[in-house]
This record gives C-alpha cells, structure tokens and sequence, in this order.
C-alpha cells in the first residue's frame, strides 16, 4: 500500500469524526479501522471500533458541528504521523494537534494516538 492510500484511509478516518449520522460514521470506520482498533488521546484509550464510534459520538455531542482538516501527512514503515486542525460548528478553529496511526495488513488502522492540548471549557 502507497501513501496515497494509507493518507485516503487516514482521511476516511478524520472524516468519521465529523457532524454525520451514525450510519455513515460506522459506514467510514468499518472503511478505515480495524474492528479492535485501540484509539487513544490526553484524555481516554479504548479498543474495539464500537468504543471508538461512541467516543466519536460524544465528541460531536460536546462540540456539536466539530469537523477536522487534515495539514500534513508523513507515512513509514506501516505508521504516520498526522498533523490537523480540528474547526468547530462555525467553521473557527478549535484546536491543532498531531496524530500518529499504525495501519494493519489489510490497510485499515490498528492504532490512532492524539496528542493535543485539552481545550479549556467555554464559559
């Protein structure tokens, strides 16, 4: 598998993070992740695609319309290193920050780190 590939599955992916029903989310995961995917960030780790797609829901639930843009990739070995900005409802920037992604044989990611930081709460 090429970079262009893995950044398609890596984009798919950041997709799935955005304001879309849940049919289409787990639509997109099932396309980008491993069924026991681990997902880990400053502020939870699970495993499993399911776990994923409702951490994934409870994001959009706290930050309603949040949508990331991807702003570089780098790509190994098998592994990348992300870097994005995540854009709120309004189409604002929210955060920036850095991901790295382990893609399995078949190309679907075994493994997504996020390293940002944690937005303080709005008032």
């Amino acid at each position: 598998m090429n970079d262009e590939a893995r950044l398609k599955i890596w984009n798919t992916y950041q997709a799935a993070w955005g304001p879309i029903d849940e049919d289409e989310r787990r639509r997109l995961l099932e396309q980008s992740v491993a069924a026991d995917c681990v997902y880990t960030d400053p502020g939870s780790q699970i495993e499993g695609r399911d776990a994923l797609m409702a951490r994934i829901g409870q994001t959009q639930l706290k930050f309603p319309g949040a949508h990331f843009r991807n702003d570089s990739f780098l790509e190994h070995h098998d592994q990348g290193l992300f870097r994005w900005t995540m854009y709120d409802g309004a189409g604002r920037v929210f955060v920036t920050g850095e991901s790295f992604g382990r893609f399995g044989d078949d190309g679907r990611l075994v493994q997504a780190t996020g390293f940002f930081e944690v937005p303080a709460a709005k008032a």
